[in-house]
């Protein structure tokens, strides 16, 4: 190992440990034995004493308990101490067990050892063993091709290759252990670095739940695991903060499975079932039918609250659920700003900046900015603007309401959103949003207009005064909006219980004034109405280009500073609304037809050196005259 490589890790490791999220309870330690005996459903004298308690449930990923067991491993009971080793290794009878006969199988590419059992006196023995040790199980086959795959494609995207761990379980491949492990898919430790990394897997896969490989459960079921786990692997050459970075690390492993083998889609476990909305308030209710991954009718009680029915849980949570789900952030992120963006975060996490930072970082990079990636996200989670759409639930509505006005008051926790929707009546009538001091910085807002063709129009709220608005024409049912959509969200990265107030009204919008924030006032005084479509145009424009970044939002809080008045002085003079209308035509035309826009604006400019010229030319004649 390189010396440079040894201090990272060393560094890494001091780091860690001394953390004060970290630091071994009676409660952390309790907690801890629970998921290990689950984990390898094997009863422990401290679990068996807990008869008030339920095991925790099944996890996906039981890497963040090794990872916490290497962490503090005087917390563990003795039973669950081998969870510290390897199975192979020769002082630890608790894995196959002493008299156990080893097997093991070279993958293809010869990057990996796959070490397994046909001797089930333990329960460890590999699904489709048939005793005879010169037969090799095709479950141990499909292992050894999965992981071959996964290495190929995780360097393909650019990650750099594993280092091998020496002589440790056998020789320098990676090595990849079968056991019974009934409480989870599998997980990745190390031995004492994290560059001498291994991985357990379950035997069978019988617990697993339904994905979506045409090869079926267990076939899928090794393939994800392979992506999973190893990326983890490759991950604990950056970091093995779990406490900080747990919830990046098996958000981004759950993404990379995807990534490696998309016919599978175990992730859909995790985002939420789908169902259908018969009373159309925007949430599930007991009753109402949902449907398993494949489509088959599941039931119409018990179904169990995921990722979209959780918008106001923060992206950060790491409660060993949410995280999984949480790859809908991570495919956001490589669907909008190119796969690259998740190598480039991990490049920038380690023991100098936390995963959330690092995806800040990466954003600016990107061109763009966290809060404003956030306000593409919940807009895209509200369209399920996603490539596999056609898989996800409706996300979860804090309040549906049929009737105006409204008033309504909540709290935010940091990188949480809640999404409220109402429906007009038969009569068409303006739209009116007021938020209430939420000009802290931390909040955004904007309002989701649903046409009749299903589509949206996005309104972005500005929010840099105590009162933040946005007013709207033709919300009805005969009119060109259907339903609005209120998106409110929290952006900062930890400020929590922020309080927000919204009241929603018909009233109609201010006099010269239309759309979000404040109203186009110039172009309505030179076009006589709000609703002329030179003024929709214009607005259309600040709305989905102004509004959306930093220096467009301060051009358009600059031009409700100065233009009134100016609209005022238009608006009483027919010359100077022909004359604003001939200035505005071209504005006009080349927002409608952008690839023209720099003909179309020097118009104006090569008509004034013209008419210059010609004055010019005049008054020489003259003066000549003379």
């Amino acid at each position: 190992m390189r010396p440079l490589k040894k201090i990272f890790i060393a560094i890494s490791l001091f780091v860690f440990l001394i953390s004060p999220n970290l630091q071994a309870d009676g409660t952390n330690s309790q907690s801890l034995n629970r998921e290990i005996s689950a984990l390898f459903g094997r009863g422990t004298t401290l679990f068996k004493q807990e008869t008030t308690q339920t095991p925790p449930p099944f996890v996906k990923s039981g890497t963040p308990a090794a990872l916490r067991a290497k962490i503090y491993p005087d917390a563990l009971s003795p039973e669950n101490r081998h969870i510290l080793r390897r199975p192979t290794d020769s002082n630890d009878p608790d894995f196959y067990g002493t008299g156990v006969i080893v097997l093991t199988y070279d993958s293809p590419g010869g990057s990996f050892k796959i070490h397994y059992t046909e001797d089930n006196s333990r329960g460890d023995a590999v699904s489709g063993s048939d005793g005879n040790p010169a037969t090799i199980p095709q479950f141990v086959l499909d292992t050894g091709t999965a992981f071959e795959n996964s290495r190929s494609r995780i360097k393909a995207l650019g990650f750099p290759e594993l280092p091998g761990d020496g002589s440790n379980g056998g020789d320098s491949r990676f090595d990849v252990y079968i056991v019974n492990l009934p409480g989870s898919f599998g997980y990745t430790s190390f031995d004492a670095f994290p560059s001498d990394t291994y991985i357990v897997i379950d035997n069978d896969f019988s617990s697993v739940p339904q994905n979506l490989d045409p090869a079926g459960t267990q076939k899928g079921a090794i393939k994800v695991t392979a992506a999973h786990e190893l990326f983890h692997a490759f991950q604990f050459q950056r970091t093995i903060d779990i406490a900080g970075n747990g919830w990046w690390m098996e958000s981004s492993s759950t993404w990379m499975e995807d990534e490696v083998y998309p016919e599978v889609k175990d992730y859909l476990n995790y985002i939420g079932l789908r169902y259908n909305d018969v009373n159309d308030n925007g949430r599930w209710d007991s009753g109402e039918p949902y449907f398993t991954i494949s489509g088959q009718n599941a039931g119409t009680l018990a179904r169990t609250a995921k990722w979209f029915d959780r918008p106001d849980t923060s992206l950060n949570t790491y409660n060993s659920s949410f995280e999984y789900g949480n790859i809908i952030w991570v495919k956001f992120l490589s669907e909008n700003f190119g796969r690259d963006i998740v190598r480039g975060i991990w490049t920038r996490t380690g023991v100098s900046a936390t995963a959330l930072k690092s995806i800040e970082t990466e954003l600016a990079a990107s061109g763009t900015t966290f809060a404003s990636a956030l306000r593409s996200f919940r807009q895209k989670v509200l369209a399920l603007d996603f490539i596999d759409r056609a898989h996800y639930p409706a996300v979860r509505h804090e309040g549906s309401f049929s009737s105006i006005p409204q008033s309504i008051t909540g709290n935010l926790d940091h990188l949480t959103a809640r999404y409220y929707t109402f429906k007009p009546d038969a009569e068409t009538k303006p739209l009116t949003v007021k938020l209430k001091d939420m000009n802290s910085g931390n909040f955004g807002a904007m309002l989701m207009l649903k046409k009749n063709d299903g589509s949206f129009d996005r309104r972005d709220i500005v929010l840099d005064s105590p009162e933040g608005r946005l007013s709207v024409e033709g919300f009805g049912a005969a009119g060109q909006y259907v339903r609005a959509v209120l998106i409110i969200m929290n952006s900062a990265a930890s400020a929590d219980a922020q309080a927000y107030a919204v009241e929603v009204t018909n009233e109609p919008p201010p006099a010269a004034s239309s759309g979000g924030g404040g109203g186009c006032f110039i172009a309505t005084a030179a076009f006589g109405s709000p609703l002329a479509p030179e003024v929709a145009t214009l607005r259309r424009f600040r709305d989905e280009h102004l509004l959306t970044n930093a220096a467009g939002r301060w051009f358009v809080s600059m031009y409700y500073r100065l233009s009134p008045p100016v609209a005022a002085v238009i608006g009483n003079s027919e010359g100077l609304r022909t004359v604003s209308r001939a200035a505005l035509y071209p504005v006009v035309y080349s927002v409608k037809h952008p690839d023209y826009a720099l003909f179309i604006l020097t118009i104006p400019v090569f008509t004034a050196i013209i008419l210059r010229t010609r004055r010019s030319k005049k008054h020489s004649g003259r003066t000549h005259g003379k």
